[in-house]
């Protein structure tokens, strides 16, 4: 047994904080490389802005699929350890593998063929060829996403924190470097920024395939084809990798639903534009609650397998504390510096007309910034425990409470008005989920038998 294995199996405060800080700095990490990605783009002018906004449910889906069937493997793979099982946790890892690589093959192709009617289909028409240039070099070159999501997952669910973390700061740093010069050195413009990315993920997965087949000093071991297939291994990782994908996707799912309401206000593309560079700066907000998130999905999956149901409790008791104090802080200091934030994204004389709505739209979004990590680490613990749907259930309801009014407040109100009502369905989702989240958890505690 490693000391990365131990800690995740001994005290929950202590094994929360050694797992997500490590997840908070590669999360970071990740969050500014998205953020310099579209600090370039944007100089590409606004219509490549807009793009970015409409293209990024199509990029979260590539995420969607290959963080869910990470996460699904993750959890599943923790349980086993946690319940001694090393043998069923190899197996369970090898199967992985094999499920992600012919996963993401599917993908890659049925994307491809899609990508242009769904962009034309969500809005995009007017700026299409930017939409294209990007999105058809990144469903090409996705396998990079789906190996090197599995791998990080992997370490995680050993504890081994910290080499997760080498691989998404690695991939992040290589991107920041090589979108400039993708952009416009090479004068690739939209291609160039997914081409960039493409790379930077390939190169940073190496140490990884070092670590596992190679050094081979990690916990578990990879053994490619031992088995191919197993229907039992298969059938736990799906069981929360399949609605952890779709629990993802109904983002996406969301965010498309948003920016078709957006484009049929006055504002039009400006406003899809304001709604998606107040987003791309809140991912960054949000990373403290996501990287404890992260953290506790193998932990509590751990303890669950050991049957420890009151560490499961304290692992999320405590990470939810740090999640609330940490998420109010920072929003403070975002509402404060807002102004500053924006020019991020106004810096070029098409876009400056737009710095004053969107620091608008960040102070009024910080009033529900504190309360999103609620429905996250809800989610996390429901997916540790192979409550896959569950989790589902709950991400679907937190994301698409905010559309009906949404829609109904962009025929009579305006762009501010349909900020406020975002507001405040975004507190109270999280909230309703949280409280939900309880009384399962509860049930367990007190023995009873819950459907997964």
């Amino acid at each position: 047994m490693t000391k990365d294995v131990e800690t995740m199996l001994g005290s929950p405060e202590k094994a929360i904080t050694k797992m997500a800080v490590p997840m908070i700095i590669a999360m970071f990490a990740t969050s500014v490389n998205g953020l310099v990605d579209a600090v370039w783009i944007s100089g590409l002018g606004p219509d490549a802005l807009a793009a970015i906004g409409l293209l990024f449910p199509l990029f979260f889906i590539v995420f969607s699929v290959s963080s869910g069937i990470s996460i699904g493997a993750s959890a599943a793979i923790a349980r086993h350890i946690g319940a001694g099982n090393k043998e069923e946790a190899e197996r369970t890892t090898s199967v992985a593998f094999t499920l992600m690589i012919v996963t993401g093959i599917v993908f890659s192709i049925v994307m491809l063929l899609v990508a242009r009617p769904l962009m034309m289909a969500i809005g995009g028409r007017d700026v299409i060829e930017y939409c294209m240039d990007y999105a058809n070099v990144m469903f090409l070159f996705s396998m990079a996403f789906f190996i090197s999501a599995l791998m990080s997952s992997i370490l995680r669910s050993e504890g081994n924190a910290k080499r997760s973390m080498i691989i998404m700061v690695a991939g992040a740093l290589l991107n920041i470097v090589l979108t400039p010069i993708f952009i416009y050195v090479f004068d690739w413009g939209m291609a160039g920024a997914a081409f960039a990315t493409a790379v930077a993920l390939t190169i940073a997965t190496i140490p990884a395939f070092y670590w596992f087949f190679v050094k081979k000093d990690t916990y578990l071991r990879i053994r490619i084809g031992k088995p191919y297939f197993d229907k039992t291994a298969s059938k736990d990782i799906f069981r929360v990798g399949l609605p952890a994908s779709f629990e993802l996707m109904s983002v996406s799912i969301a965010v498309i639903l948003m920016n078709m309401i957006l484009v049929t206000t006055a504002e039009g593309t400006d406003a899809v534009a304001i709604y998606s560079t107040g987003w791309r700066i809140f991912n960054i907000i949000m990373i403290p609650c996501l990287g404890l998130g992260a953290a506790l999905v193998p932990i509590c999956a751990a303890a669950y397998g050991g049957r420890d149901l009151q560490k499961v409790r304290s692992a999320f008791m405590y990470s939810l504390k740090i999640s609330l104090l940490t998420m109010a802080a920072i929003t403070l200091i975002l509402f404060i510096v807002a102004d500053w934030a924006s020019l991020l994204f106004s810096y070029s004389e098409e876009t400056a007309y737009l710095r004053d709505e969107i620091t608008l739209f960040i102070r009024i979004s910080c009033s529900f910034l504190p309360f999103i990590g609620l429905g996250v680490l809800s989610s996390s613990l429901l997916q540790s425990l192979g409550m896959g749907t569950r989790a589902l259930i709950s991400s679907v309801f937190r994301n698409f409470i905010i559309l009906p009014m949404a829609f109904v407040v962009s025929l009579n109100g305006t762009l501010v008005d349909i900020w406020w009502y975002t507001a405040v369905t975004e507190i109270l989702g999280p909230v309703l989920v949280l409280m939900w989240c309880m009384l399962i958890l509860s049930a367990l505690m007190k023995g009873k038998d819950t459907d997964r």
